[in-house]
């Protein structure tokens, strides 16, 4: 069974002047100007898209210059890095970049340690230099930044993120929290003293105060006890490979910023998968030191950097907050007493007698700026929407009456999006009746088998499309004995708006479409890479390319075939490129190409 893709997503005329309208729209305040909030309609009528753009005012210097102050200004963190290539024995790299140098580090370094499998599949290939940005701390008086660094595809990412996988239950004790609606019920079945207060302890700039070899070790001695790791993920790596897994995957995190180089000597990067491992393994080691001395309080619960705690008193609360303070000089807590309401991870906690009720919290710079009814996506995603902010209010609502004052707000701010009220009343309803209910003659919903389902990502254009392609994809579903999922896929801003902060085409140039023009010849070559362009020119010496220069044109000796290259198109995965590929190929009709054929066969790859 085919589908018909072309008649159910074809581009309107109103997407081809998005770009368009948007850069109009940007250019008209320049980068020194301050850009006040406002609300544009930037697509056509016949475009059911409305979008929202909400820009706090504040310039491009300021931006900069919060951010350095968050982030790279401290020298004990981060450093400059040098573009200049360094002197060194033997024969001069031909191509010579930092972030060439780190992808060569731990190609040189992992499949030393970790069996083939697994090191080819951590082992980045054509990674991209990440970049530093920064959030609007909002909610505070002064305005602050809070810096992330943009890590994915980064040269370390995928051993990284595959290290927070397996070192995972060690970043947890009986005093953390992963699930806020868990730690709600809790907390509402939990008695305290009538004269008890509660206090929130906050940790100043947890990630990037992190003292990273201490860290490292620790975790590394942990994981180690009773050979725990090896066992575990049937593995044989010793403790000093598991520490040199752990620096490359964390130290001197290389990244741009404001067009300049620099790497993070110190502490943990937000935005690294080990992130919040990290920081959470070594605030245990802390609370592990603290128990074993006897001086945590009796009720005591923290999420990453956030902590919740019950006191006799104030100058108890403060004696505490020395007491977390004096435990090591790399971090600082600071402390928010509360007599008897306090907010804490999304809810207000208030304290009445010898129980404590729960509530949604909003900070008071909520706007309640959610999915717009006219934006353009499914509608299964609008009423889903609904149907988790309905279900998130009755989890951290202890009583109905703080649910219902929630299903109110709830009322009042998607009719401000535009959501129908029979809609958002039908959906609380149902709800509200289902909870009540709880049928028992009801039969469990039965898992889902993820082996036999497959998800595929489309282009979302218009409602009719959405709906036919999913029936013809449940039907063919039911002749293979798969399931195959619909999941649509709305553009999203950062596809139309070019990058503001270019990098050298030398590291920029990976997951790319290129064409080879011989300059001897009209002969063509099409193909693509996901990694660096001038890495698979490199290989291109023993291809097709080099068969067509030796036996038409009788060279032999081939050095420099860069000039001859171009990119096509800059992709976004694996299979864009292959998309791309198969359409340039069919379009240019390269002569030193052998395939030639669509890409049926690797729709679902």
């Amino acid at each position: 069974m085919r589908l018909n893709f072309d008649k159910h997503f074809k581009i309107k005329n109103s997407d081809r002047n998005f770009t368009q309208r948007f850069d109009a729209l940007m250019t008209s305040s320049s980068s020194d100007k301050k850009i006040t909030v406002q609300q544009c309609h930037i697509c056509s009528e016949r475009c059911d898209c409305s979008l929202t753009y909400l820009f706090k005012q504040i310039n491009k210097s300021d931006y900069v210059s919060l951010l350095g102050q968050a982030s790279i200004n401290d020298t004990s963190k981060f450093a400059p890095v040098s573009l200049h290539r360094p002197k060194m024995k033997g024969r001069p790299l031909k191509h010579y970049h930092p972030l060439l140098q780190k992808e060569k580090h731990l190609d040189s370094v992992v499949p030393k340690i970790l069996p083939k499998e697994i090191a080819n599949s951590v082992c980045q290939k054509g990674s991209c230099l990440a970049h530093l940005y920064g959030l609007p701390k909002t909610h505070k008086e002064k305005l602050s930044m809070r810096p992330i660094l943009s890590a994915t595809g980064t040269y370390n990412y995928a051993l990284a993120k595959w290290l927070d996988e397996k070192l995972k239950p060690l970043s947890v004790n009986r005093y953390t929290l992963s699930d806020t609606f868990a730690f709600a019920e809790e907390i509402q079945n939990l008695k305290v003293d009538e004269n008890d207060i509660l206090v929130s302890y906050d940790v100043t700039s947890l990630f990037t105060n992190v003292p990273l070899k201490e860290t490292i070790e620790m975790i590394a001695k942990k994981v180690f006890v009773n050979n725990w790791f090896n066992e575990t993920h049937k593995l044989n790596i010793t403790q000093p490979d598991l520490i040199q897994l752990l620096e490359v995957a964390t130290k001197n995190q290389l990244f741009q910023f404001d067009g300049k180089l620099y790497e993070q000597t110190d502490g943990v990067a937000m935005g690294s998968p080990l992130g919040p491992l990290m920081a959470n393994a070594f605030l245990c080691s802390i609370e592990e030191k603290l128990e074993h001395d006897n001086k945590l309080p009796e009720f005591y619960k923290r999420y990453i950097d956030d902590t919740l705690a019950t006191m006799k008193d104030v100058p108890a609360a403060e004696a505490f907050l020395t007491t977390l303070n004096n435990c090591h000089p790399s971090i600082n807590f600071t402390m928010e007493p509360a007599s008897d309401k306090l907010p804490f991870i999304g809810m207000e906690i208030l304290k009445k007698g010898h129980k404590l009720e729960t509530s949604v919290y909003r900070k008071p710079t909520n706007t309640g700026l959610l999915l717009h009814h006219q934006s353009h996506v499914d509608k299964r995603y609008k009423k889903s929407l609904i149907k988790t902010m309905v279900n998130r209010a009755f989890h951290l609502s202890s009583t109905w009456e703080s649910f219902m004052t929630e299903c109110d707000c709830l009322k009042l701010m998607f009719t401000n999006l535009k959501y129908p009220e029979s809609l958002v009343n039908s959906i609380i309803s149902h709800f509200v009746t289902s909870m009540m209910t709880k049928d028992p003659l009801v039969p469990p919903q039965l898992p889902v088998n993820e082996d036999t389902v497959h998800r595929v990502v489309l282009p979302f254009q218009d409602q009719t499309s959405a709906d036919a392609v999913k029936k013809q994809l449940s039907d063919l579903s039911k002749k293979i004995d798969h399931t195959l999922q619909p999941v649509s896929k709305s553009r999203k801003i950062c596809e139309d708006l070019k990058m503001r902060e270019p990098k050298p085409p030398l590291i920029n140039q990976q997951c790319v479409v290129y064409n080879y023009q011989c300059d001897l010849c009209d002969a063509e070559h099409v193909g693509c890479t996901s990694q660096h362009l001038h890495q698979r020119i490199d290989e291109h010496r023993f291809s097709a390319i080099r068969k067509h220069l030796k036996n038409d044109h009788g060279l032999y000796n081939i050095n420099n075939l860069a000039n001859n290259f171009s990119v096509l198109k800059k992709c976004n995965g694996k299979l864009d490129c292959l998309i791309y590929k198969m359409l340039f190929i069919r379009k240019k009709k390269p002569s030193l190409n052998t395939q030639s054929d669509s890409i049926h066969a690797k729709l679902f790859v």
